[in-house]
């Protein structure tokens, strides 16, 4: 917004209005749902449209519901019809999800659903500044068992609002950069789905890489893992040695959560010098490339591995495995990503495994020639998808900026 005027920064030329408060409720209807009994069966499996939390938030347009009401069944429940460009907003567990209504429809009791009046608001301009109406809903949320937005509450909602055909203007141009960046989406969705159809193939050996000659590689052989590498757990790490940005990196099972760390542990919040580490007796890794993961509580249950190409050190939280000469180590990346982890862990108050429970598995290993190259198919496959995120990254940047210059 400019300084002197309630003007966005950025404008399509031509719009020289200035922007108007009105209250939400001013330009647009909320409307509740309801649930028609669930005990009567005939008032379910019909055809009309009936949406739950659960399924908003995932696309821009809600084209159909998981489950469908009769006619009897909507007339007995206090849902309501809501009209095509309707924005549902779901209103509580999980406050601030939004769709565009594709087609008519009803929701349950979970949502405050927006149903602009078309001669003063647009609904793709609603829907744009939905997480701005995401940030007023968490806000002004209240209960005692559980958080929920009214929709008289939601009403009250100020906005700064240009006149309606800027409005459309605005929409149109997010809705193109919207779809642009769905297509994308779609794209990775894509490639993600043949590298796992990829690794279904390999690893079942339906589909082999030939040698020089075009014959096959010897049968793969089963070995434990125990067998081909070696097992580390990490130590305790004391707060006060903590925040330090030189030296070796010491991860721990958050780490991973790190922007560039999405394969390879590229960066730490916190680094060790060689006095810490020659005072405190820890023990640097040095056999790399290895794998880290979690080894103990709910974090094993994500099942994520990390590779790790340069010396360091990991928390008790965390475990490593150094690969021996007897892999590529691209290929026991891919190995690593096939395994279930957390199907091995003990049960106990938290979950944990140590390296016997993990030593043990077992795993199906070719020759290393034939390991390269699948571990420089999927190594190519990757670098594909990274790319293709990236892509995405970078247009939900853009489209970030363009939020920032072009409202009040």
């Amino acid at each position: 917004m400019t300084e002197q005027t309630n003007t966005p920064e950025l404008r399509f030329s031509n719009f020289l209005d200035i922007w108007h408060i009105h209250k939400l409720s001013d330009v647009a209807t909320i409307t509740g749902g309801g649930t028609p009994s669930t005990k009567v069966s005939e008032y379910w499996n019909g055809a009309i449209d009936w949406y739950t939390p659960n399924e908003i938030g995932e696309r821009i347009y809600a084209k159909g519901s998981k489950k469908k009401i009769t006619n009897l069944g909507y007339k007995k429940s206090s849902t309501k019809l809501l009209p095509v460009n309707t924005i549902l907003f779901t209103s509580r567990a999980g406050i601030g999800n939004t769709a565009i209504l594709a087609k008519e429809g009803c929701t349950n009791q979970g949502f405050q659903s927006i149903i602009p009046n078309s001669e003063k608001i647009d609904s793709y301009f609603i829907y744009t500044i939905s997480n701005h109406i995401k940030k007023y809903a968490l806000k002004h949320a209240a209960g005692s068992t559980f958080l929920e937005i009214s929709g008289k509450e939601l009403g009250k909602m100020k906005l700064f609002l240009p006149t309606l055909k800027e409005q459309q203007k605005i929409g149109v141009f997010f809705s193109k950069l919207d779809r642009q960046i769905e297509l994308e989406e779609q794209k990775l969705a894509k490639l993600e789905e043949q590298k796992k159809g990829y690794i279904q193939q390999i690893f079942s050996q339906e589909l082999r890489f030939k040698d020089e000659d075009g014959n096959d590689y010897t049968e793969w052989k089963t070995k434990k893992l125990d067998e081909l590498g070696e097992f580390n757990s990490g130590v305790g790490f004391p707060e006060k040695y903590q925040g330090g940005n030189t030296g070796f990196p010491f991860f721990k099972v958050s780490d991973m959560n790190l922007l560039g760390n999405e394969k390879f542990m590229n960066t730490a919040n916190n680094y060790v010098s060689i006095e810490q580490i020659k005072q405190k007796k820890w023990k640097v890794i040095q056999n790399v490339p290895a794998i880290i993961f979690a080894k103990v509580g709910a974090a094993i249950m994500l099942n994520r591995k990390r590779m790790v190409l340069n010396p360091f050190l990991i928390d008790n939280n965390t475990m490593s495995y150094s690969f021996s000469n007897h892999w590529d180590t691209n290929f026991g990346y891919v190995v690593f990503q096939t395994l279930n982890l957390p199907k091995y862990a003990q049960v106990g108050a938290l979950p944990s495994y140590n390296s016997k429970d993990i030593g043990i598995v077992q795993i199906r290993l070719p020759i290393k020639e034939e390991q390269e190259k699948i571990g420089d198919f999927f190594s190519k496959l990757d670098e594909n998808i990274n790319k293709q995120s990236q892509k995405i990254d970078g247009l939900k940047l853009r489209k970030q900026g363009f939020l920032q210059k072009m409202f009040v």
